[in-house]
Order: C-alpha cells, then sequence, then structure tokens
C-alpha cells in the first residue's frame, strides 16, 4: 500500500500491481489489524476508513474537531452528570470557583483562571517544534480497538494532537485529554490498556527540555510515564511493543532502544546499532517471538535475537556472596544479596560509565568489575569488606578503549572475568568472532595479551567456568568451548541438539570408582525451555536455570524449583536415560522439589546461608531457604559433629530435631556427652527431648536424595532380562532375612526412650544434675510410656518449695494432669498430690475434703482409701487384710463386703490360701454363689460339693444338664426323696437339647417307663436299642405297637428331606445359570437399572433424583450418591449398613447379592446332608430289619441321587467370577470378599444288598 504510487504510468519492468481501488484524495496513514481481518486507513480528508480482508468497507468516520470537546473520557453510562469523573483536581477547580462566588466576588465561574498548586496544572494541548506532523494508526492486540493520533485544530491558529480510539466497528470510544509537547509517537501495548506515545517538556530541575514516554489509557486518561534520558534534541522516530508486552523498543536515528520494567521501574536495557551503521527505516518485532527484533535501513534488513540474561557472581563457597549486576542504560547497579538483600529498584552500590552498558561482569573474588559499552571496556573496583559499612561505591579505576581492543568497525558483544585478573572481550567482525584476552593484575595498566579467533562458526554466548578458572563459550551450532586463558588453547567440553540461550559449565566428580580428575560438563536450556547437559536431554517445560558447585537448580513451567545432584551421580551419566528423567516421584517429602510463586526466575544461589534468590515476574525478589540445601548444611554439620550448629539450624527453618539422631544414630550416642555440652542451653535439650516423634525422619520426611542418585542398583536397564531382574529380587529378599551383626535402627517408641535414656544416663551424673533438673524431668515425661513415678520420685525429694513448685509446674506442661494427680496418689505422697492438684483445673471442693481425709488415716487405711480411689482393687484388698483387727471392728465383715463389691474372689483366694482355711473356705462359698449369678454352673455345682453344701449343688448340676453328677447326687441318702423329680428334670432339659439317647436311658433306669423310652431311642434313629430294650424286658409286642410306626415315621421325615433337597438343587442350579447367562448377554443391564426399566412407558420419567434411595448403576458399586461424590463422603451409615446386611441375608432376586446367596444356600443344604447320613445309614438297616425292603431301598436310592447331582454340578455351583464378588467398604470403596471354597462332596454309604 502507497499513498503516492502513480497507478497511470506503472513500471512494467519492476511492478506487478492489483489496484483493488483507490483514494483520490490521498493516505495519511494505514494499518493492518493483528489477525489481518480489518485494514484501517486514514484519508487525507481526515476520514477514517475500516475495510475487510477482501477491501469491501464496513464504516467511514470523519475526523470531526468537535468531537474533542464532547468526548467525556470516564463516562460508564449511568448516573448524573454532576456525579462524573472530570479528570484530576476537576472537583477542586469547582469548589473554588463556588467559594470565589459566595465571598461576593463578581467573576465568572466558568471562566476563571485557578489552580490549585496540589493538582498538577491542566494542560492546553501546545504542539512540540520537533512533531513531524503526521498520523498514526495502532490497533490493540486482541484486534478489537485501534487509535488514531492526529492533530486537529480546536481554535483558530490553535491545534493539538488527539489521540481518538475508535472500535473494531468504527464506532468512536473516547478522545485523549490535551497533553502539552506530545508528539506523533503511537503504540498500543498488545497485552494491556495501554496507549504509548511521546512528550517532550521543559524540566525546571535541570533547566532543560526532556523527551518522556507517556501512557494513555483506553480511556483518554493519562496513566504514568518515564523518562527516556535522551540528549535535549534528540528525537524518537517510532515505538514499537514486543507480542508479550514485556519490553518496549525506541527507534532512535541510527539506533535501537531496548526497555523493560519492573517493579514500575522502567530499565534501559540495551541501545542497539547496526552493523553498517546506517540511519534506521524501520522497526518491528516478531509477532509470536517476543525477543526477535527486525530492524530496517535503506541496504538491507536485520534480525536480532535476544534473551534474558542475568549477571551473577560466583555461586561455589566462599565467594558466594550472591553478587549481582542490573543494567540500566549507563549505570550497572551492584548488590550482593548475602550480605545486603536491596530490593530492586534500588541496589546497593552503582557504577556509571558513559554511554548505554553493553554487558558486565564481575570476578570470582567479588572485589572487580568490568562494564562494557559500545566504545570501551570500565574497569571498577570495590573493597567488599566496606561495601556496606563504608558506603563506597565501585570506583572506575581505568578505562580501555575500543581501538585498543579491536578495530573500530567490529561490534563488542559480551565480557566476562576469569579468575582476578583476566578479562575476555567477545567481540564480532564482519565475518567471525574474535575474544580478547587482557591481563588486569594491575588494574591501573591493562594489556591485551591475547586474542582469539572462535572457528569454525561464530560464538553466540561468552561467560566464566563455575570454579572461575576458565572461559567457556557457546558458538551458533551448539558447541561448549573451554578456553584456557595461560596457555590459549581451546578444547570442545560438548554440543548441544540445538542453540541454548542460557548455559553453564560445572565442575562435576562422576564418583568414587572414576578419574579423580574432575570434568566440565555443560548444561543449556533452549528458547522453548528444553535442558539439555550436553548432547542428553534432561528435562522440558524449564524456565531458568543455574548452577552451584553441588546442585543443579532449574525452574519449570510447572512453578516448581527442581534440584539436581552434580556429586556422585550416577543417574546424570547414563546415557539411557530420556528426556524428563529428572522428573522426581510425586512425593511430597522429596527435598528435591518445591513450589514457588508462579513464573518466579532464578536469580542467584548461595549455598554457604542455604539461600536461593528468585524474582517475581512483576519485579520483587524472594530469597527462600530450599529444605535440600538446608538439610545438606545440617547433615554436613552432624557428621562433623557440630551439633549447637546443626540444632540452631534446625531450630531457625523449622526441621524436626529426630534428625540429629537419625541421620546417624551410632555416632549420637557415642557422643552423647559432646551433644549435651554443644547444646548447652535447658531450653534446647527440652525442646530436643519434647518434639522427638516416633518415626525415623531421614527415612520419611527427610530422605536423603544424594544416596539413591548414586544407587545404580534401582536403575531401569541394569536387570537385561525379566527371568534376571526376578532373580535379582529373590537375591535380596533372601539377604534381608539373613542374620547380621549390624544394630538395628531403634524404631517408634523405642527410639524415643532410648534417646532418653542415653540423656538420663548423663544428666544424672553429679556434675549435670543440678544444672540439668529440668532436662530430667522432660527425660522422664517424653519417654512411651512415660516414667511419671520416677519424675515425681525425684521432685519429692526436693527440700525447695519454690524449686518443687516450679517443676510441678513443668511437668504439669509436659502431662496430662489429672493422671499426673491420680500417679501421684498412687504414691501415697499427699503434700505433692495437693501440689500437683493446684496446677490443675480441679475444683477444691473436689480434691480438698479427700486429701484431707487422707492425713487423718493410718498408713494401712490411707493405702486402702487411695486404691479404692484409683481402683487398684487388688492393692486395696492386700492393705486391707494388712490392717490389725483393732483398726475397725467388723473387719472380717469389710473384707468380705469389699471381696464381693468387687468380685475379688481370685485374688482373696490367692491370699488365704495355705494360711487361713475358714476364711478361705468363706470366700469359696461367695465365689460360689458369685459363679451360680454369673450362670457358670459347672464350676459352681462342683465348688457346693466341695464346701457340702448338696442342694445348692444338686441344682447347679440340674441347670447345667449334668446328669451323671445330678443323678449320683440325689441318690445319696438325705436327697433320695428327690431322686423322681430329679429325673423328670432332667428327661425335660436333654429331650430340649435333643439328645434323647440320655433322656430315654434315664426313662428307663429311673423312672421305669419303657414306653418313652423306646420314643425317644426312635427320635434319635437308634432303633437297634429299641428292640435291644423291647427284649430285654421281654416284651416284644411294643416293637410292632411303638418301634415300627416310629421307624415309618422316620421314613417319611428323611424322604421328604430329600425330595426337597433334589428341588432345591435343580432350581437354584437353574437360576444360577439364568443369572450368569444374563451377566454374558447384557452386562449393563444385569448390573444397572436398565433390565428393571425395560417396560416403562415413554410418558413416564425414570431419572434418578438426588433424594432416591433406589441404587444406580453408579452408587450400587461405588457406595457415593451424585452429591457425595465429589465430597469424598461415605453414604454407608450404620443404618445403611444393617440394610445392607439384611438384603445380603435375603437375598432378593435381581440384586447383587443374589448369586453369592444361592451359593451359601447350597453349602448349607450340603452341610444338611452330611449331618443327616449317619441317621439315614440307621433309618436304612431298620428297615431292612422289618422288611421294608421297598422304603429301604427308596432312602438309598433318593439318598446317592441327590449326592450324585451335587458332585457333577458342584464346581459350576462354586465358579463366582470377580465381579460379582464386589463390595463396598464403610468409606464407599470397592473391595472384594474372598472365593467361597468348593466342598469335597463323599459318596453315600451304600448298603450292597440294596445297590440294584
Amino acid at each position: 500500500m502507497t499513498a503516492t504510487y502513480d497507478y497511470v504510468q506503472p513500471d512494467p519492468d519492476t511492478t506487478i500491481v492489483e489496484i483493488v481501488g483507490t483514494i483520490d484524495c490521498g493516505l495519511l496513514a494505514a494499518s493492518w489489524s493483528p489477525d489481518e481481518e480489518n485494514l484501517a486507513i486514514l484519508s487525507a480528508e481526515r476520514n477514517v476508513l475500516l475495510l475487510s480482508r477482501l477491501f469491501e468497507p464496513i464504516a467511514e468516520k470523519f475526523l470531526n474537531p468537535n468531537e474533542i470537546t464532547r468526548s467525556s473520557q470516564v463516562s460508564v453510562g449511568w448516573g448524573k452528570k454532576e456525579t462524573q469523573f472530570k479528570g484530576k483536581g476537576a472537583k477542586q477547580l469547582e469548589r473554588e470557583r463556588l467559594a470565589l462566588k459566595h465571598a461576593g466576588l463578581n467573576i465568572d465561574s466558568d471562566n476563571a483562571i485557578l489552580h490549585d498548586p496540589t493538582v498538577a496544572e491542566l494542560h492546553s494541548g501546545t504542539l512540540s517544534q520537533f512533531d513531524y506532523q503526521t498520523c498514526k494508526i495502532s490497533w490493540r492486540g486482541d484486534g478489537q480497538y485501534f487509535a488514531v493520533t492526529s492533530i486537529e485544530e480546536i481554535e483558530p491558529e490553535v491545534s493539538r494532537r488527539v489521540i481518538r480510539v475508535y472500535s473494531r466497528d468504527g464506532e468512536l470510544d473516547s478522545c485523549s485529554e490535551a497533553v502539552d509537547g506530545q508528539e506523533e509517537n503511537l503504540s498500543w501495548k498488545p497485552q494491556g490498556s495501554l496507549i504509548a506515545s511521546t512528550q517532550r517538556r521543559f524540566e525546571e530541575e535541570i533547566g532543560e527540555e526532556v523527551l518522556d514516554l507517556i501512557f494513555f489509557e483506553r480511556n483518554g486518561l493519562r496513566h504514568g510515564e518515564f523518562t527516556t534520558r535522551l540528549e535535549p534534541g534528540s528525537k524518537i522516530v517510532d515505538l514499537d511493543w514486543s507480542s508479550n508486552s514485556e519490553i518496549i523498543a525506541f527507534q532512535l536515528f541510527n539506533s535501537v532502544q531496548i526497555w523493560t520494567t519492573k517493579n514500575y521501574h522502567w530499565y534501559l536495557k540495551k541501545e542497539i546499532f547496526t552493523s553498517t551503521e546506517e540511519p534506521i527505516e524501520f522497526i518491528k518485532f516478531h509477532p509470536e517471538k517476543p525477543l526477535k527484533l527486525m530492524i530496517g535501513t535503506s541496504s538491507g534488513i536485520e534480525i536480532v535475537d535476544m534473551t534474558y540474561s542475568i549477571t551473577s557472581g560466583p555461586t561455589a563457597s566462599p565467594d558466594d556472596v550472591g553478587m549481582t549486576l542490573v543494567v540500566d542504560g549507563s549505570t550497572c547497579m551492584v548488590t550482593p544479596f548475602a550480605i545486603a538483600n536491596v530490593p530492586p529498584p534500588m541496589s546497593l552500590r552503582e557504577i556509571d560509565v558513559d554511554g548505554p552498558i553493553v554487558d558486565a561482569a564481575v570476578s570470582k573474588s567479588n572485589s572487580l568489575f568490568a562494564v562494557m559499552t559500545n566504545d570501551s571496556v570500565s574497569i571498577a573496583t570495590v573493597d567488599l569488606s566496606t561495601i556496606v559499612k563504608g558506603g563506597k561505591h565501585p570506583e572506575v579505576v581505568t578505562s580501555i578503549p575500543k581501538g585498543h581492543i579491536c578495530e573500530l568497525g567490529d561490534h563488542l558483544r559480551q565480557v566476562a572475568v576469569v579468575k582476578d585478573n583476566v578479562i575476555a572481550v567477545l567481540f564480532d567482525t564482519t565475518a567471525f568472532s574474535r575474544i580478547a584476552l587482557i591481563d588486569v593484575t594491575d588494574v591501573l595498566v591493562p594489556v591485551v595479551v591475547h586474542t582469539f579467533d572462535v572457528e569454525p562458526c561464530k560464538a553466540v554466548l561468552m561467560q566464566s567456568s563455575l570454579d572461575w578458572n576458565y572461559l567457556t563459550y557457546e558458538t551458533v551450532d551448539g558447541s561448549v568451548f573451554k578456553l584456557e586463558v595461560t596457555n590459549f588453547t581451546s578444547s570442545l567440553i560438548g554440543k548441544f541438539p540445538q542453540l541454548c540461550n542460557r548455559f553453564g559449565v560445572a565442575v562435576v566428580s562422576r564418583g568414587e570408582n572414576e578419574s579423580d580428575e574432575p570434568q566440565y560438563i555443560p548444561f543449556g536450556v533452549t528458547a522453548n525451555g528444553r535442558l539439555f547437559m550436553k548432547g542428553k536431554p534432561l528435562c522440558a517445560g524449564v524456565t531458568s536455570m543455574l548452577l552451584t558447585d553441588s546442585h543443579l537448580l532449574y525452574t519449570t513451567a510447572q512453578h516448581q524449583l527442581k534440584f539436581v545432584h552434580l556429586v556422585n551421580n550416577t543417574d546424570l551419566f547414563d546415557e539411557s536415560g530420556s528426556e524428563n528423567m529428572l522428573e522426581s516421584a510425586a512425593d511430597e517429602n522429596d527435598e528435591r522439589t518445591r513450589m514457588v510463586e508462579r513464573g518466579s526466575l532464578l536469580v542467584s544461589a548461595i549455598p554457604s546461608k542455604s539461600l536461593v534468590v528468585l524474582q517475581a515476574p512483576r519485579g520483587n525478589l524472594e530469597t527462600i531457604c530450599p529444605r535440600i540445601m538446608v538439610l545438606t548444611e545440617v547433615r554436613t554439620a552432624i557428621s562433623e559433629r557440630r551439633y549447637k550448629d546443626a540444632f540452631l539450624t534446625c531450630r531457625t527453618h523449622r526441621i524436626a530435631l529426630d534428625i540429629l539422631h537419625d541421620y546417624n544414630p551410632d555416632l549420637f550416642y557415642s557422643h552423647i556427652k559432646e551433644f549435651i555440652n554443644q547444646v548447652g542451653k535447658v531450653e534446647y535439650l527440652d525442646l530436643f527431648l519434647s518434639c522427638l516423634i516416633e518415626e525415623d525422619v531421614c527415612e520419611t520426611k527427610y530422605k536423603e536424595t544424594l544416596k539413591e542418585s548414586g544407587d545404580a542398583s534401582d536403575k531401569p536397564g541394569n536387570a537385561k532380562t525379566e527371568q534376571e531382574a526376578y532373580q535379582q529380587k529373590l537375591l535380596q529378599s533372601f539377604q534381608g532375612m539373613t542374620v547380621s551383626n549390624k544394630p538395628v535402627k531403634p524404631q517408634g517408641k523405642e527410639k524415643i526412650s532410648k534417646i532418653c535414656d542415653a540423656v538420663l544416663n548423663v544428666l544424672l551424673t553429679p556434675q549435670y544434675k543440678q544444672k540439668y533438673m529440668q532436662t530430667i524431668i522432660t527425660a522422664y515425661a517424653c519417654q512411651h510410656p512415660p516414667k511419671t513415678k520416677e519424675a515425681l520420685e525425684l521432685i519429692a525429694s526436693f527440700t525447695n518449695e519454690i524449686e518443687t513448685e516450679k517443676t510441678v509446674q513443668h511437668l504439669c506442661f509436659l502431662l496430662d494432669v489429672l493422671k499426673l494427680y491420680n500417679i501421684s496418689l498412687s504414691t501415697y505422697n499427699i503434700p505433692l498430690t495437693l501440689v500437683i492438684a493446684q496446677q490443675s483445673q480441679m475444683d477444691p471442693k473436689e480434691y480438698l475434703p479427700f486429701l484431707q481425709n487422707l492425713h487423718v488415716q493410718t498408713d494401712l487405711r490411707k493405702k486402702f482409701l487411695i486404691d479404692t480411689h484409683l481402683k487398684n482393687f487388688e492393692k486395696a484388698l492386700d492393705s486391707l487384710i494388712q490392717m490389725s483387727p483393732e483398726e475397725s471392728e467388723n473387719l472380717d465383715d469389710e473384707i468380705l463386703s469389699y471381696i464381693v463389691d468387687h468380685a475379688l474372689y481370685k485374688h482373696a483366694m490367692k491370699l488365704y490360701h495355705n494360711k487361713d482355711k475358714e476364711k478361705f473356705k468363706a470366700v469359696q462359698k461367695a465365689h460360689a454363689d458369685y459363679l451360680h449369678s454369673s450362670q457358670i454352673y459347672s464350676e459352681a455345682a462342683a465348688t457346693y460339693e466341695q464346701l457340702g453344701y448338696f442342694e445348692d449343688a444338686l441344682e447347679c448340676y440340674i441347670m447345667a444338664n449334668k446328669w451323671h453328677e445330678a443323678l449320683m447326687l440325689a441318690s445319696r441318702p438325705e436327697l433320695k426323696s428327690q431322686l423322681e423329680d430329679t429325673a423328670e428334670r432332667l428327661v425335660v432339659s436333654l429331650s430340649d437339647l435333643h439328645d434323647y439317647s440320655s433322656a430315654a436311658y434315664i426313662q428307663y433306669k429311673y423312672l421305669n417307663n419303657i414306653g418313652e423310652a423306646l420314643k425317644l431311642y426312635c427320635k434319635d434313629y437308634h432303633y437297634g436299642k429299641a428292640i435291644l430294650l423291647c427284649y430285654e424286658e421281654k416284651k416284644v409286642e411294643l416293637v410292632e405297637t411303638v418301634v415300627d410306626p416310629a421307624i415309618g415315621e422316620g421314613f417319611g421325615i428323611v424322604a421328604e428331606l430329600l425330595a426337597d433337597c433334589k428341588g432345591q438343587i435343580n432350581s437354584q442350579l437353574k437360576r444360577l445359570r439364568e443369572l450368569r447367562a444374563k451377566k454374558q448377554e447384557d452386562p449393563f443391564a444385569f448390573y444397572g437399572d436398565a433390565g428393571e426399566n425395560a417396560d416403562t412407558p415413554d410418558n413416564v420419567s425414570i431419572a434418578a433424583s438426588e433424594t432416591s434411595t433406589k441404587e444406580s448403576f453408579f452408587t450400587r458399586y461405588t457406595g457415593k450418591t451424585a452429591g457425595t461424590a465429589k465430597t469424598g463422603a461415605s453414604r454407608r451409615t450404620a443404618k445403611n449398613r444393617r440394610r445392607e446386611e439384611r438384603k445380603k441375608a435375603r437375598g432378593k432376586k435381581g440384586t447383587i447379592y443374589e448369586e453369592e446367596y444361592l451359593i451359601k444356600s447350597v453349602g448349607r443344604l450340603i452341610e444338611r446332608l452330611e449331618k443327616t447320613e449317619s441317621e439315614a445309614i440307621r433309618l436304612i438297616e431298620a428297615l431292612l430289619r422289618r422288611n421294608m425292603n421297598e422304603q429301604a431301598y427308596q432312602i438309598q436310592k433318593n439318598y446317592v441321587e441327590v449326592m450324585e447331582i451335587l458332585k457333577e454340578n458342584v464346581v459350576e455351583i462354586y465358579s463366582m467370577n470377580e465381579r460379582d464378588r464386589e463390595r463396598i467398604d464403610e468409606r464407599g470403596m470397592v473391595y472384594l470378599i474372598p472365593e467361597i471354597p468348593v466342598p469335597t462332596i463323599k459318596d453315600f454309604a451304600k448298603l450292597n444288598v440294596l445297590d440294584y
């Protein structure tokens, strides 16, 4: 698109033209929207035209000067006019006018010129003399609005520059307020509501004109500014934002300035000159890559790739002071974070040079600085010890001109300091890159000692190695080289698969088995966030990286700070590793991972102080103490037996103090005295003992990951086959079973008690006891279980009441005061108990009367009352028995009553055994009464019989159904009259227990009732005994009148049972087959509700509601409703569990419990048949003897058939798949019930005479 093209006479040799339209009056400005869907044009007739991508008209608006005065910048479309905001100071001016009017001054308030000195003066929009009088258009990043800047004549011969904001549809949204000295520059921030422009104003403080970059909101109001620091008379030709809105570029005459903002401060980061130093025609950021800038000159186009770089000092001890350099125009801001944590945009000290800074570097000792501009390299020094207290800024001692380093046509790019005496300067010539090495042993007389050509391609980045002894640089192809500054030799140490815009070279040891010579390993991060070690990918989604002498630190897009061990980490050098191999397990206790603020980037690391400095996106700094660095410091201190340092570090960073023991228990116990001496303070030892926990913190919360990294046994790929892996695992399991002489690490309560005992062994010695009395009490109280009695005995030995009360207060703080009260009572120390009670929340009315009563009692009575109060009834009985009869008149009755009240029979019999037979028998009698009341009749009867209480013994034997013993006692002469009654009662009770044989014997032997005896024998299917009794008593006729009918009745019962069993087996087997076939055909219909709702009419809703009690397909197997599923709550209440058990027991047809119910029902049938088999055999034998062969044959045949059916189908019946064994526990979780074992079906013992 051109504003001056002559379409009448085109040049056919150089131009291919497609004319889509013409505007006769000409164009002033034009711009495509970011999505290239709309084209905005400003014509010479001051019309704004909006065209589609096919150049179809959308809208046309005239730039009417009257719009400026009509526009209300912040109209919200509602409310009254007087409540609308009219800009800064409008309310104040209105109040001033009203005050003058009410004071009687004849003044027109509309024309009154008043000014509030506290409010900025309103501008009239005076034009700048440097304004090009042009118009520009700029779109917002989302393409919904665009801004047009133009000069409008407000009044005759009065003009000002106005920014109009239009919507995508061409509707005017707002006009900017008047700004004196505003120029034609215009650029809308892509991700935001700010519109950038420039303003030239006179600064009274310095007495000259300054050029500001100013910002407008979409409503046209001003929103901040900053000074561009350009020389008076300088001109900003154009502005452009990066796509992420973090960078704004100024196009000057022959250079481009790059500005960024952090913490509301704008930094000039770089001034870029073209290689030809020609005037710049235009600049443009890449629409997707925010750090790629295109610069156009009359002779060509240059594309500049930029990257964020943080200049930090050494990160290896002892030089790790967190030195960080920040470039802001011609000022290098210096802050050592380990000495002074100064927040940006401030800094501790500054270095000022001539001209915008290109790069800066610091030496190994943090005392020498190299600051590079486009024309020179300045060297500054400072004494680090006085940088804070002395208040001195680093002093520039010398400056090396560009001509002494390279040709004037070359471009200085980067600077680095090696050790403390060599400065390396990277510069580009027209064909390749070169590195100049400058010896600054004498900083006043720097000498260029060597210039090194970088081959075969240009260098991209240059910096010192991690140990600051070598120079490293990366070339365009991703190769990383190490340059010796002594002999000027270069060697390749690695190559990245692609160019990395951040890299570092670590000095790494591969382990004890490798060579002692350290290796230089390069790590790099690409622009898309991939982390490489040489050519090996380590991780993706990396946002920043930092190296220390022992760790690789990096942040991820998931807002995590991660650490990788560099020392003895064999996994790091495993060539079989793949990308994301550094991703640690999802363990919240993994010391290698820490969550950080969203978007935070690494700035510096200070291992000697366990500090890491990060910067959030808005610019503020956050200094953290990562757990891995703190634990490394603690472990080192423990290994070196610096227990106090380790303790204070743990206390400061809230690390569990158990690590002092758990990290190396043997070292702890062998130097326990040294530990106590170092920690020293009683409060510290109390804190250590009282904070102990049962777990081994070195295996849970603070598991050392360095051992994991170095342990190659668990790495994938070590076992070549699955068989080898299985054999290795099996071998390890057997090795774990071998007996080892290595001491086992104490765990749980044993650990705490062992530590406390070890401390007590030292503190109970005379030289420690007096000073550490409180710690001794703490050690007693913190054991599991607490040694409270020992602590109370120690306190009881005190003679000083104040010390006693103070110690008791401390003990009550550690333990439950009510338990202490009871334990103190158990020691029978009433004064100490009173002191403890006074520390509790108990009402004095509760304990004072009781304790006062104890004071007036004898020792034994006092012990008796205390033990009774504490429910130590056996000890109380001991004291009561030891009392003399003089202490109580009815002592024996009191003892017996106490034994009965508290059921102390066994203990009392133990005390009286072989000592007092009369009292022993009295206790036995009371015990027998207790057993009788407890329905333990057998033991009660034996005791009564032993003591001679035969009637009580007889009653208990009858109640216990001990008929032999009962009849024996009833046969005694003194009880002969009760024999018949005893026999009748026993017959009834034995019949109720189905012990018909015993009842029949009693009927025949003691009641002489043969008929009843025969009936009872037949009920028990003992027909042979019944027939024998008939013949013994010579009453053969009873066989036909009594026995034969009983045999027939037994035949009917067994035959009916077999028929019922056969029918049940067939019906249940059929139902099981139907269920299993239905499951295979349509599992969803079986397990869900679809089958039940199949015949529902279309006009009836079958959707389950939230209040419905019917289980759906979801709730049936999860135990949760739609409402509780999201909360994790279970609906398995006690009521619902009981309901489920009832449903399970019923086995209702169609439920998930039906199959299990049917299988268990068959199991009960099998058990019943097995119990009935012996009775059936006796019945068959009786039928044969009484010539009932047909009935006997029928019973045996039916029984065999039933058993055969079961044997054939038992495996099929009990085959229950895993899905049907699913059940829901109380938490609503699915589990599997145990498999129901398949029973063994035995063959029926057939009689050969009937087997036909």
